[in-house]
């Protein structure tokens, strides 16, 4: 048991180290504490079988590769390559499919307006552009909520609200519908604080994490 501890926690450095994490970072990604991912590295604590799954996905490689002992040399030096390549492979793979989902958006909507067209309410049939603009960035929000930074996250949802408000604005015939956009006010105070939160959050993470090493350093 103990060798296989050593086994696990060196497999765990390793693959971490080529896909150029660091223990907080990991962390971030197993909704665990850095704490959680220094014990196992150090061999004083083991993954269960279903994080060790979660982690071998990350990197790519199968639990049956985070129990086998391997050639540490030649492994270090051909994995980085691996992960480079499929790194930048699958960052086309996410613009190829946020793009088509936005486009797939649109064309529906011209798709609707020519319904529309030939139908009692051609007159209004343009809004329907209007409204393919909030949904367009209601996709994009999904694809940067999975994918991308917090910051591209919290610009995103930032024009999810005013699209939405214009939009309304727009398309509501209602009197004082303007008051659509004091709505929008608190929503957009809300974003920016959340984005606030998670960066704070995040570097406190960071600051524990390096007073973590120089205390096993010492």
């Amino acid at each position: 048991m103990k060798d296989l501890k050593k086994i696990i926690a060196n497999n765990l450095i390793k693959y971490r180290k080529n896909a150029k994490l660091t223990q907080l970072e990991l962390a971030e990604k197993l909704m665990y504490s850095d704490k959680n991912v220094s014990k196992w590295e150090r061999g004083d604590a083991v993954p269960d079988v279903v994080i060790l799954k979660q982690i071998a996905d990350i990197y790519g490689v199968t639990v049956n590769d985070m129990l086998e002992e391997t050639d540490e040399i030649a492994e270090s030096i051909a994995e980085p390559k691996v992960k480079k390549e499929k790194k930048k492979t699958f960052n086309k793979k996410q613009i190829l499919i946020t793009s088509l989902s936005v486009i797939l958006v649109w064309l529906v909507a011209i798709v609707g307006y020519g319904i529309m067209a030939f139908t009692p309410i051609k007159d209004s049939a343009w809004m329907i552009f209007i409204v393919a603009i909030p949904v367009s960035f209601i996709v994009l929000l999904v694809f940067t909520s999975i994918w991308c930074t917090n910051l591209l996250n919290a610009i995103t949802v930032s024009f999810l609200i005013w699209s939405i408000a214009v939009a309304i604005h727009i398309c509501v015939p209602v009197p004082e519908i303007w008051l659509i956009y004091i709505v929008a006010i608190p929503l957009q105070v809300l974003d920016v604080l959340w984005f606030t939160f998670r960066k704070v959050n995040k570097n406190l993470l960071k600051s524990q994490q390096e007073e973590t090493n120089l205390g096993e350093q010492e």
